[in-house]
């Protein structure tokens, strides 16, 4: 008999490697089409909403940040956008804001070795992201990649600890309001 939880874990993981390749391959429309249809049916079949949406929000936000340090000090450029990152990037992100409390929660769950596992995965990541999209190094690969990976080496690690944090508020907030209305 298959467990059906390391089903859902083998799905995430395919879900993100397919949506990876729409992303790089595809571009924008076809990445947010992928991107809403992925997360729609993340979200119907998982249990954990609250922890996955601030997964997700979260990746989003960091995403934009690296993205845009990397745009702004003239480390990589898009051809869809000078400002921001294109949306199939921020796709990107969202699709891995899914997997962090799913198929990737083995390496996420320790802040040390995400890192790392971040600094040497990420770059690769970027290497072929780059070379197969719209995308292009506006530096030398001998500067751009160390830099993603001095990124890659806090992106996890922060990530957890703000999913932790905005969790955590969250429950005091909600339990306080649970409190209150028992309390009535």
């Amino acid at each position: 008999m298959i467990n059906s939880a390391f089903v859902f874990t083998i799905t995430n993981a395919v879900l993100f490697q397919v949506g990876w390749f729409v992303c790089i391959l595809c571009g924008s429309f076809w990445a947010g089409v992928f991107t809403l249809a992925a997360i729609a049916f993340h979200f119907m079949i998982v249990q954990q909403r609250r922890d996955d949406a601030v997964a997700v929000l979260i990746a989003i936000a960091l995403g934009l940040l690296h993205d845009s340090l990397l745009l702004h000090s003239g480390q990589i450029q898009f051809a869809e956008s000078a400002y921001l990152p294109p949306l199939w990037l921020v796709c990107l992100w969202a699709l891995l804001g899914i997997t962090l409390n799913h198929s990737l929660v083995w390496i996420y769950s320790r802040p040390l070795w995400s890192g790392l596992l971040g600094a040497i995965a990420a770059p690769l990541s970027y290497l072929a992201g780059v070379s197969l999209s719209s995308a292009e190094w506006s530096s030398p690969l001998v500067e751009v990649l160390p830099i993603i990976a001095i990124l890659w080496l806090v992106v996890l690690p922060l990530h957890r600890f703000l999913s932790l944090r905005v969790l955590s508020y969250v429950q005091r907030k909600t339990t306080g309001l649970s409190s209150s209305h028992s309390r009535s």
